[in-house]
């Protein structure tokens, strides 16, 4: 009967210690499931950050080569001092902007060169880049170069003109003088539009220095830069910008899009900056490691053509007399 107790006594220590190793090792499991799983969170809160420190690193190692190559590139600096202009008269205006007490338009009348000299500047920067990677003889980048600065500088110079006399410069038939003026703009516009026009025949033969990708989004961008200047031409064609209101009628903020009527302005801002969107889209999507080679230019493709879409879809509601924003 003792050596009974005594072997059940025995037993159940056994079966406690087991239960203890067991439990213990339930314990370090479900800790290390823990640790794991936390580990795991951290990474996934990490991913965002290293992407962005991997992009901006890729930026800086793009912007000194591109620097180098710049350098070495003298046909592009009345492009530079082009640029230099457009941001001196930028200056200029966000230091007069507050003393300004004239309204053009239902806008301070400083606000529209302010713009324009931005819009203007980014154009120029774009089309340095172009040229320092455009493979092709000095004599056509020079040629480029001086053809986009002295129609940008004329355009830039008449919208300041005739936002320092008071009054518009587009569609202004007012006086011969304002209807000088504006056919001036009229004039220049299409006509870098043809500088334009010999950049996208060189990006069809693949005359640019970089990579699939990017050059596909040089293609899509100055192709789209043209459709962004066919609608200004349309705005041209019909003498004003809007469409089943008055010109002068309430806009949005900075930029006075109408909020009351269809505004050609809208598709034709989208298709005048696809030239620094797509090719910075391309950009983008070739520094993408986790995508395969064969489907970056598919997913090019198919951002080119939802922004084809939206642009085609913003210049139908401006047709049929719809504000992007109804205020």
């Amino acid at each position: 009967m003792k050596r009974l107790m005594i072997f059940r006594g025995e037993h159940a220590a056994v079966l406690a210690s087991g239960a203890g190793e067991v439990s213990s090792e339930l314990f370090f499991k479900k800790g290390s499931r823990g640790s794991t799983a936390s580990r795991h969170r951290r990474r996934s809160e990490r991913a965002p950050t290293k992407l962005v420190s991997k992009i901006i690193h890729r930026l800086k190692e793009d912007v000194c080569s591109w620097y180098e190559l710049h350098r070495r590139n003298v046909a592009t600096n009345v492009v530079v001092w082009a640029i230099y202009i457009e941001l001196l008269l930028m200056l200029v205006l966000l230091f007069l902007l507050p003393f300004d007490t004239m309204q053009v338009g239902g806008r301070y009348r400083l606000i529209k060169p302010l713009n324009f000299t931005v819009s203007m500047a980014m154009y120029l920067v774009t089309v340095v880049i172009l040229l320092d990677y455009l493979r092709a003889s000095m004599w056509w980048k020079k040629v480029i170069g001086w053809g986009v600065s002295i129609c940008i500088l004329t355009s830039i110079t008449c919208i300041t003109m005739q936002a320092a006399r008071g009054t518009t410069s587009h569609f202004n038939n007012s006086t011969p003088f304002n209807s000088a003026v504006s056919s001036v703009m009229d004039i220049v516009d299409p006509v870098n539009g043809v500088f334009v026009l010999v950049l996208l025949i060189f990006a069809l033969r693949f005359k640019y220095d970089v990579s699939r990708s990017s050059q596909l989004g040089i293609t899509f961008g100055l192709f789209l830069f043209l459709a962004g200047s066919a609608i200004g031409g349309v705005m041209v064609a019909q003498g004003q910008s809007v469409v089943g209101v008055a010109p002068e009628g309430p806009g949005l903020p900075v930029v006075n899009w109408s909020t009351t009527g269809g505004d050609f302005r809208v598709a034709h801002f989208l298709g005048i900056h696809a030239i620094q969107i797509l090719p910075i889209a391309g950009w983008l999507i070739d520094g993408l490691k986790a995508l395969p080679r064969r489907a970056k230019p598919t997913t090019f493709m198919a951002i080119s053509a939802g922004y084809v879409l939206l642009m085609g879809f913003l210049f139908i509601q401006a047709m049929n007399g719809v504000p992007l924003v109804r205020m």
